[in-house]
């Protein structure tokens, strides 16, 4: 098969990358994107929230408990690299020839 004038098929009839770049998004995927930015949001806002009670709590001079708010941030932080391993993975499609 020859590429079209346009260039929208290569010679064994795939699509060439530019057209895939044209194409719009799958469908629910920026509902995903979005949500999961959404969250990202919130996640820093509970971050900085316990950052500044982890400072209030250090200079009242409870060292003790800046311990237990740093535990809760990283979990937190540990969240979200979560929530960008699960963005950034791809459904494997399986190939079959047609003969």
């Amino acid at each position: 098969m020859t590429p079209t004038p346009n260039g929208h098929l290569a010679s064994d009839g795939s699509a060439h990358p530019e057209e895939l770049r044209d194409q719009p998004p799958p469908v629910g995927q920026v509902t995903i994107v979005m949500a999961a930015l959404t969250i990202g949001i919130l996640l820093m806002a509970i971050q900085l929230w316990l950052l500044t009670v982890a400072l209030d709590l250090f200079l009242a001079g409870n060292g003790g408990d800046v311990w237990r708010t740093a535990v809760v941030s990283g979990a937190i932080f540990l969240g979200g690299l979560g929530m960008l391993t699960i963005l950034r993975r791809r459904p494997r499609v399986r190939r079959t020839s047609v003969g």
